[in-house]
C-alpha cells in the first residue's frame, strides 16, 4: 500500500512538475508576443494603406459599408476599428493596437486551444511561430486587417473540428460566428472560411451523416447572414475582372511563396536558409506523424489541405486576372502553423526541433532590432516636417501618385488636396479620403487658383515638376525638389519628392505630348 501511494505520488509530483514547465513556456511565449507586438505600435508614420484605414475610420459605420463596396475589401476590420476610435479617439496608433489585439488572440488559440486538441508540444511550436516568426512582427503593427483574418479562420477552423467531435451546440456556433467574421474581414479569409465548410460538409456526409441536420443549419445560417454582402461580392469580382493592380511575376513566385514568412529585413541568403530549414524539418515531422499515425494528424493535414486549398484557387483565378499576392497568404497562415507545429511536435530528436527554434529565435531578435530602428527612424518624419515648418493656411497640395496623397491628406487634412490623373474621367466610385482630397485630369481645374502649391510625386513617377518648373510666370519654383527616401516607407517601395511652387491666375500650359 505505502509502495503504491510512493508511486502514485512521485507520478503526481513529476507530471505537476512537467505541467509548470509547459506553463512558464507558454507564459513566456505571451509576454513575448506582447513585448514585441506592442512596442512596435507607437510610431506616428504611416503608408498607403494604413493611412487608407485612418480615412475610413473618419466616417460613420454606414459610409464605410458604403466604400468598402465599392471597394474590394470586406468591412469588419474598419469597423471594429471605427468602436475603438470612439472610446480611445481617432489616432494611427489606437488602430495598430485593434491590429495588436487580433494577433494576440490569434497567438493566445496556441495556449488554449491547439494545445488541446495537438498536445503541449505541438501547441508550444504554434505559438512560438505565431510570435517569433518575422512576419508576424510586420502585420502584427500595422492598421490594416490580417492579424483579425488570421484570428477568424484558425478559429473557424478549430470549432468546426470541436463541432464535427463534440457536437456541442456553442461549438456550432461559435464556428458560424467565426466563418462570418473570417468573411467580413478579408476575401481570402473569405476563402478560407468556404474550404472550412466545405470540408466539414464532407466529413459530415461520408463519416456522421447524424451531423448532418446541424451541419446544413448552420452553413444556410452563414449563407443568410452574409447574403447582403455576396451582392456586393459579386459587383467587386466583377470590377476586378475589368480592372486590377496585381501583376503576378510568375518567374519568381514559387521562391516568393517560400521565403514569406521570414522575409521582411532579414539577409537575402539567411532568409532563403530559414525558409528551408523551417519547412524542412516541420514537412518531415508531418511525414512521421502520418506514418505513426499521431493523433493529431488529421487536423494538421486537413489544415495543411485548406492552406494549399486557397492558395492553388487563388492561382487558379489568377490565370484570367490576377489577384494573387504573397501578402494574401496571411489570413490562412494559421492552418498553416498548426500543420507545421505538429510536424514540430513529431520529429523523434527534439533536440533537432530545439536547434531549429534557437535560430529561428536568434533571426527573430535581429528582425526585430532592425524593424524596431526602421520605424522609429526620425527621416520618417522629414518631409512631414519641411512642410509643417513653412506651411501656410491657404496652402494647397498636388499630388500624381495616389500613395503620397492618401498620406498627407490625413496629416494634413485642414488643407485642400488634387490628384492629378492626365486625361482621365470623372471617378464616381467613392473613395475615403473625400472631401478633402478632389480628383482632377486637367490642371486648367487650377487656373484661377493664386496662391502656393506643395507638389508632392513619387521618385519614380515625376509627372510635373520639371513641367511647371518651366512655365514661368504662371509657376514659379520657390524650393526645389527634394529627395525624401524615408526608411519606412522605401522599405514599402515608396520614395516621394516634394517641392513647393507659387501659382499665378491663369490658364495652365498643357503637358507635352506623351511618346
Amino acid at each position: 500500500m505505502l509502495a503504491k501511494f510512493m508511486h502514485n505520488y512521485r507520478s503526481f509530483t513529476l507530471t505537476d512538475r512537467l505541467d509548470r514547465y509547459w506553463q512558464l513556456g507558454y507564459a513566456g511565449l505571451l509576454f513575448a508576443g506582447l513585448l514585441f507586438f506592442v512596442s512596435c505600435s507607437f510610431y506616428k508614420e504611416m503608408w498607403f494603406d494604413e493611412a487608407y484605414t485612418v480615412a475610413m475610420v473618419r466616417h460613420d459605420f454606414f459610409r464605410i459599408c458604403e466604400i468598402t463596396a465599392r471597394d474590394v475589401h470586406p468591412p469588419l476590420y474598419y469597423m471594429l476599428a471605427k468602436l475603438a476610435s470612439l472610446v480611445w479617439g481617432q489616432h494611427i496608433v489606437v488602430y495598430r493596437l485593434v491590429s495588436v489585439t487580433g494577433m494576440l488572440l490569434f497567438v493566445l488559440l496556441g495556449v488554449s486551444h491547439i494545445r488541446r486538441l495537438c498536445g503541449d508540444r505541438a501547441g508550444l511550436y504554434f505559438t512560438f511561430f505565431a510570435v517569433f516568426l518575422p512576419v508576424m512582427l510586420e502585420y502584427s503593427g500595422e492598421a490594416r486587417m490580417y492579424s483579425w483574418a488570421m484570428f477568424f479562420t484558425t478559429g473557424a477552423g478549430i470549432y468546426a473540428y470541436l463541432a464535427y467531435r463534440q457536437n456541442q451546440w456553442h461549438h456550432w456556433v461559435l464556428f458560424a460566428a467565426l466563418s462570418l467574421g473570417s468573411a467580413y474581414t478579408h476575401n481570402y479569409a473569405l476563402l478560407g472560411a468556404f474550404f472550412i465548410n466545405l470540408s466539414l460538409l464532407i466529413a459530415v456526409f461520408t463519416r456522421n451523416r447524424y451531423l448532418l441536420k446541424r451541419c446544413l443549419l448552420t452553413i444556410l445560417a452563414q449563407i443568410i447572414l452574409y447574403l447582403p454582402w455576396l451582392f456586393v461580392l459579386i459587383s467587386q469580382i466583377v470590377a476586378v475582372t475589368q480592372e486590377y493592380w496585381i501583376v503576378i511575376n510568375y518567374q519568381h513566385l514559387l521562391r516568393d511563396l517560400l521565403v514569406f514568412y521570414f522575409a521582411e529585413n532579414l539577409p537575402s541568403l539567411a532568409i532563403k536558409l530559414l525558409s528551408f530549414g523551417w519547412l524542412a524539418v516541420c514537412g518531415f515531422g508531418l511525414y512521421t506523424a502520418v506514418k505513426e499515425k499521431k493523433h493529431y494528424t488529421g487536423i494538421a493535414l486537413n489544415s495543411l489541405a485548406i492552406y494549399l486549398a486557397v492558395l492553388g484557387l487563388a492561382l487558379i483565378l489568377s490565370q484570367v486576372k490576377p489577384i494573387f499576392i504573397t501578402r494574401y497568404l496571411m489570413p490562412n497562415s494559421g492552418f498553416l502553423f498548426i500543420a507545421l507545429a505538429c510536424g514540430l511536435a513529431a520529429v523523434r530528436r527534439q533536440g533537432v526541433a530545439a536547434v531549429l527554434c534557437t535560430v529561428i529565435f536568434i533571426a527573430s531578435s535581429a528582425n526585430f532590432y532592425l524593424h524596431y530602428d526602421k520605424i522609429y527612424s526620425p527621416q520618417n518624419n522629414a518631409l512631414r516636417a519641411d512642410v509643417t515648418y513653412s506651411l501656410k493656411p491657404d496652402d494647397i497640395f498636388l499630388y500624381t501618385d495616389i500613395h503620397p496623397a492618401g498620406i498627407y491628406m490625413v496629416a494634413f487634412p485642414q488643407h485642400q488636396h488634387y490628384m492629378f490623373f492626365p486625361g482621365g474621367q470623372e471617378e464616381s466610385k467613392p473613395n475615403p479620403f473625400q472631401p478633402e482630397l478632389r480628383f482632377i485630369y486637367d490642371l486648367n481645374a487650377l487656373a484661377s487658383y493664386q496662391g502656393r502649391i506643395w507638389l508632392i510625386e513619387g521618385a519614380n513617377s515625376q509627372l510635373l515638376y520639371g513641367h511647371l518648373g518651366k512655365s514661368e510666370p504662371v509657376f514659379k519654383v520657390i524650393d526645389f525638389a527634394r529627395v525624401y527616401d524615408m526608411p519606412y516607407l522605401s522599405h514599402k517601395g515608396f520614395v516621394f519628392v516634394g517641392s513647393l511652387l507659387q501659382k499665378e491666375p491663369g490658364p495652365v500650359p498643357p503637358l507635352p505630348a506623351q511618346e
